[in-house]
């Protein structure tokens, strides 16, 4: 081999070596894993409840009709003020004032002949009183005693029967009355006309005990107006009364109405039963505050309740919060502060995931070891990524209080989701360019 050949391979198995060098000096950055991370630090966290549903008076009437009759007069339109007391529909009468009429003959009728029952006991009176007198006397016989003393009787029930005939008509006679009256609709309060369902010449149907009558109209007190909507069963709990609200009504996108829950219901109602979709909640009415504002009925709304506050609460971002399953005896090394093995993790979720309890045992060499689940983050620490357990408090859309295992200014791991899953204690870990590149600018 020449010289020059031999000067070649030297270099060339001099290149090879410096190659292998740069990689085992860069193995261990190439199996880091990059990852989101955010200090834990002291913020104001409000705990929200969110719902939809539609805006509504808080005081409405229906009006049906409480008598079959045509509709002759309609007095208003959709929109117009009215007064307590003011006409809104007439109906037709002819049939109620015959009604009335034939009501009012067959009360003369009866007071008539109550009159002459009346007369009848008197004089069968007058007749027994003076027979009983003969009769004490032995001036008479027993058998016209006692045939005047049946007559009286006799006429005595009459004259009852007659008058509770009198008091049957008179209630007749008052209640086609207020028949009668009814076919005037008056206004039951102060109001607007909010809705019209009704024309002239149309038959309104009575509402009875047993049948719902029409909806011929409504009025509404405009000076209030509430949303009323579902609440998921799941954070039914967290509603109290009085809580503060933030509406936001669809037509005014850029304004924020302040309201107050007034009503929680106690019965839940079930949508799409019996389907994948079926859905439990509650209703709960919010009240806005302010009394001036220019919503309509019907008019989409999207409240957000408060339901909790804190103000500088220790807190990570949501997504930071994870659950592990760990046995006993690594549970014992990871309360002592010592790193569980990485084969003791059987599940792994994020915290608004649940772990399956079929998972919390796990068959091992030695038997079945009983496991028990922590909520925990994973701190930074020199590169590692070490889990911590946390007791949490409340949350909002973005971060969730800690109010024990962590201290101001850790480093936790927020994401991404992915590695959130399958992150192990003890990985090596590196923070994203972005996020170091953040901190940094903030400094």
């Amino acid at each position: 081999m020449t010289k020059k050949k031999k000067t070649f391979l030297f270099i060339g198995i001099g290149l090879v070596v410096v190659v292998l060098l740069v990689m085992n000096l860069t193995g261990d950055n190439s199996k880091r894993t990059t990852v989101s991370a955010e200090e834990a630090q002291n913020r104001d966290i409000t705990e929200l409840v969110s719902a939809s549903g539609r805006v509504e008076p808080k005081t409405k009437v229906n009006i049906t009709s409480e008598v079959n009759g045509k509709i002759i007069r309609l007095a208003v339109k959709e929109g117009d003020n009215v007064k307590l007391g003011q006409l809104l529909i007439v109906l037709d009468t002819v049939q109620l004032r015959s009604d009335v009429d034939q009501a009012l003959y067959n009360v003369n009728e009866v007071n008539a002949r109550l009159d002459g029952a009346k007369a009848a006991l008197d004089n069968a009176k007058e007749e027994f009183d003076r027979q009983q007198s003969l009769f004490d006397r032995t001036l008479t016989s027993e058998t016209a005693y006692k045939n005047a003393k049946f007559a009286h009787l006799d006429a005595k029930s009459q004259m009852e029967a007659w008058e509770a005939q009198a008091k049957q008509a008179q209630f007749r006679y008052e209640k086609t009355l207020d028949y009668l009256r009814k076919a005037r609709i008056v206004a039951p309060m102060t109001g607007v006309v909010t809705f019209v369902d009704c024309e002239e010449g149309e038959v309104a149907a009575a509402q009875t005990a047993f049948t719902q009558g029409k909806t011929l109209m409504t009025v509404s007190d405009l000076s209030v107006f509430e949303v009323q909507v579902e609440v998921d069963e799941t954070e039914i709990n967290k509603v109290s009364l009085s809580q503060k609200v933030d509406i936001e009504v669809d037509a005014f996108p850029d304004t924020t109405f302040p309201g107050e829950v007034i009503e929680i219901g106690n019965t839940a109602t079930v949508a799409r039963a019996g389907t994948q979709e079926q859905a439990t909640n509650f209703y709960v009415k919010v009240v806005f505050k302010d009394s001036d504002v220019k919503v309509k009925p019907g008019m989409s709304a999207t409240v957000e309740i408060t339901s909790n506050e804190r103000d500088k609460s220790l807190s990570v971002p949501f997504s930071a919060v994870v659950i592990r399953a760990f046995d006993m005896d690594s549970l014992a090394a990871a309360r002592a502060g010592k790193s569980p093995e990485s084969s003791s993790i059987v599940n792994e979720a994020v915290a608004s995931e649940s772990a399956d309890s079929a998972d919390l045992k796990k068959k091992t060499p030695g038997g079945e070891k009983e496991r028990k689940e922590l909520k925990g983050v994973f701190i930074i620490k020199n590169g590692v990524a070490k889990f911590v357990e946390v007791e949490t408090g409340i949350a909002d859309q973005k971060f969730i209080e800690v109010t024990s295992g962590l201290q101001s200014g850790d480093s936790v791991v927020s994401g991404p989701y992915r590695v959130l899953r399958k992150i192990k204690d003890g990985d090596a870990v590196e923070i994203s360019k972005e996020d170091k590149e953040a901190k940094e600018s903030t400094d």
